[in-house]
């Protein structure tokens, strides 16, 4: 009778790890599908951070340089009150060769989780997304994975917890950020446009 509740026993733990396997999965197929929900929404998504218009306009057809005299562009970002999942900020408008310090504040009232920022390169938006997903076994590195195409992050920040980081953005174009979080890259995205 032992070797039948022995076995039992087992059975039952299948079971049940069957159960939590299958809940993330179901859960990472969800986040997917409310991300193409949410971005395919446009009238959703929140106002860009409007910088300062600069004193005089380049003349038409110019190359826009960088400048050394534009002011820091000081941006906090959160989770978002109404999904915790996601920043509260998807959308940042800056200048070329301009600094941007970015602070990003990991407070949420009701779900508590650790996040970090992770800006990549000028157009790579998908090849990002997918490394965001590869780094859910990199624990030891705060779910940072080495990639050339990452400009700048900060740690992985505990509810509660603060960072800020400064980075110069080079050149014009869209600079996707994100959270490498495992699974939170679906809806935790953003970008900046650089003109």
């Amino acid at each position: 009778m032992s070797a039948h509740t022995s076995s039992s026993e087992k059975s039952s733990i299948w079971s049940i790890l069957n159960v939590i396997i299958g809940s993330v999965i179901g859960g990472v197929v969800l986040l997917w599908v409310l991300a193409f929900i949410f971005n395919g929404l446009g009238s959703l998504r929140p106002k860009p951070v409007v910088e300062k218009p600069a004193a005089a306009a380049a003349p038409a057809g110019a190359a826009t340089a960088p400048t050394a005299n534009l002011p820091v562009l000081e941006i906090t970002i959160k989770p978002d009150a109404a999904n915790p999942l996601a920043y509260d900020t998807k959308s940042i408008s800056a200048k070329v060769g301009q600094k941007v310090k970015v602070t990003f504040n990991n407070t949420h009232p009701t779900l508590p989780q650790p996040h970090n920022f992770v800006l990549g390169k000028v157009g790579t938006k998908d090849k990002m997304m997918t490394i965001a997903m590869s780094a859910m076994t990199l624990v030891d590195k705060g779910y940072i994975p080495d990639s050339p195409d990452i400009l700048a992050h900060t740690k992985l920040i505990n509810p509660g917890q603060s960072e800020s980081i400064e980075f110069t953005l080079p050149a014009a174009g869209e600079y996707p950020y994100f959270c490498t979080f495992p699974g939170h890259v679906a809806i935790m995205n953003g970008v900046i446009t650089v003109q």
